[in-house]
């Protein structure tokens, strides 16, 4: 299988909403990666987009990983690993020493534990947060649910 990540365009916007039908969130995100304030990145099988990611950069502060999801056909086959990856170069790119990513420990177990592997150490005990969620058809619903921060230093690369 040829996996290719690489940096999302306006072309990919109708594939990506076959992933998560969130136009609205994927056109915010590409504004932003123009504005070079967070970077979408996407992994390609073929002519298929099967899975994204967002590095979210925040000025001078720790930038943040945000928003992986691998279609769930193509998962535990090293993606999500490549998303990682790819998001942490552009940071070390952009001269950044660490990154941070917020992890629900109770609904995205394997999360943690990827993110465990690849060296990202918690930095603070589980906390509560609500934020805007969207079902399939793009509405939306607010929900509070559980996080845990993580930190890496990049300083290896």
């Amino acid at each position: 299988m040829n996996v290719q990540i690489r940096l999302a365009n306006d072309a990919d916007l109708k594939a990506l909403c076959t992933i998560r039908n969130n136009e609205q969130l994927f056109t915010n995100y590409l504004q932003l990666q123009q504005d070079g304030q967070a970077y979408l990145a996407v992994a390609q099988v073929e002519h298929e987009l099967v899975g994204f990611g967002v590095l979210k950069l925040n000025g001078p502060l720790i930038p943040k990983l945000s928003d992986l999801y691998v279609k769930p056909g193509f998962r535990h086959r090293g993606m999500g690993q490549a998303l990682i990856a790819y998001r942490e170069q552009l940071a070390v790119a952009r001269d950044y020493d660490e990154v941070f990513v917020s992890v629900d420990p109770i609904e995205n177990p394997k999360m943690v534990q990827l993110v465990t592997n690849l060296g990202y150490n918690a930095i603070c005990e589980p906390y509560e947060k609500s934020a805007i969620y969207y079902y399939e058809d793009g509405t939306t619903y607010d929900k509070t649910y559980v996080r845990v921060d993580f930190i890496r230093q990049l300083h290896n690369f």
